[in-house]
């Protein structure tokens, strides 16, 4: 059974859809069900294409085979469709024009026609719409599985990276999610920020810049704290390129995001297990770094019993650094040691709240793409010394 019904007249350009329409099939419906298909019946040839490779190849063929096979069209029409087609497959169809935006960091979909974008830390809405909830599903298996993932009934949620775009992706469908598919896609800029930039941008004045500027070249051991998207990755990237060149660095994170441009740095992440082979874990990646002749550990984000490994790493000699989700620069260490009271730890509360003040030497708290508190932790000092706060 053909994807889609053999068309009579050839697919012309209808001026008020903006698109090749006949009858009421349309180029949209059509790319879907092209690419559903490959998905359905041969999967792994989607897995690791890109623009360049050989696999590429094989995919573009089997494209045109179901294209030659099943419609009919004129030239013009042919040529638009297979644009679409790749642009669909190889990039991120109508959502391309915002991964290529630097300006953006966030892209979430709630619903096939509910998108929004955050540009500079503000939330904004975006014209965008994939038809219906199985064309988007179909969309979201696709960056799913390009990527490495598993998508489908039985694992309905993936979580994956695209490193050529520095793109961080979570998608979910039925049954997982109750009204259809979603995805939210974090960006990274290609271009890294310096700290230059950050103060053109706002997230640093002359004060903090300063203050941070010292404190990272003074070997400080520091963490990051804020919501999601308040540009704690920024930061840290921005600050471990000013560390000293010849400072032996190394990056672990669940899902790569610091893309450090800093020569003499490692950059490690965790293997899941539905990756094949042994799974890595965020734990392992530290506990081996103590072994590697470092001179800082750089956690890319703690969220959970890794936040032991991280303290006493902190308490080792080494400068550590790293981000964390918390609601102000004086929650950050209650957080940290809340984390890592969920470990297989027999160390008390105290004593890991006691190691984490030892061991971490300044907290900077970020809002909505700006530094908005830094403040130092004196292990003696019953109370937290504010070195800077932004009015």
């Amino acid at each position: 059974m053909p994807v889609i019904k053999s068309l009579k007249n050839p697919l012309t350009f209808s001026d008020e859809h903006n698109q090749y329409t006949t009858g009421s099939i349309n180029v949209s419906k059509i790319v879907s069900d092209i690419t559903e298909s490959i998905l359905s019946t041969n999967p792994n040839i989607v897995i690791g294409a890109n623009d360049e490779n050989e696999k590429t190849a094989i995919l573009k063929s089997e494209i045109l085979k179901l294209l030659d096979k099943d419609i009919y069209f004129d030239s013009k029409g042919r040529e638009d469709l297979i644009k679409r087609i790749f642009d669909f497959i190889f990039g991120y169809g109508e959502l391309q024009k915002f991964v290529d935006d630097e300006d953006i960091s966030d892209i979430d979909g709630t619903a096939y026609n509910e998108f929004s974008i955050k540009r500079k830390g503000v939330r904004e809405k975006i014209n965008v719409s994939f038809n219906n909830n199985d064309t988007f599903e179909t969309y979201c298996k696709l960056i799913a599985i390009r990527n490495g993932g598993i998508l489908n009934e039985n694992d309905s949620h993936s979580r994956v990276a695209d490193l050529k775009n520095r793109l961080r992706i979570n998608v979910s469908i039925p049954p997982r999610n109750i009204k259809g598919p979603a995805i939210s896609i974090r960006k990274h800029r290609k271009e890294s920020y310096t700290i230059d930039d950050l103060i053109y941008e706002k997230m640093l004045d002359n004060d903090s810049s300063q203050l941070l500027t010292e404190y990272i070249r003074g070997n400080k051991s520091m963490m990051f704290c804020g919501k999601g998207a308040s540009g704690k990755t920024t930061l840290l990237r921005a600050l471990i390129n000013h560390i000293d060149e010849m400072e032996r660095v190394l990056i672990v994170e669940s899902d790569a995001e610091i893309y450090a441009d800093k020569k003499y740095c490692i950059e490690q992440r965790v293997k899941r297990d539905s990756e094949g082979g042994n799974a890595i874990t965020l734990e392992m990646l530290i506990k081996d770094g103590l072994t590697m002749s470092l001179d800082t550990y750089c956690i890319g984000e703690i969220t959970g019993t890794e936040a032991y490994d991280f303290i006493k790493a902190s308490c080792t000699g080494h400068r550590v650094l790293a981000t964390i989700h918390a609601d102000s620069a004086a929650d950050c260490i209650s957080r940290l040691v809340s984390l890592a009271s969920t470990s297989k730890t027999i160390e008390s509360e105290d004593n890991l709240y006691k190691m984490a003040r030892n061991g971490i030497e300044v907290i900077v708290y970020l809002k909505n793409f700006s530094v908005k508190e830094i403040i130092l932790i004196h292990p003696e000092a019953k109370e937290l010394e504010v070195s800077y706060e932004r009015k």
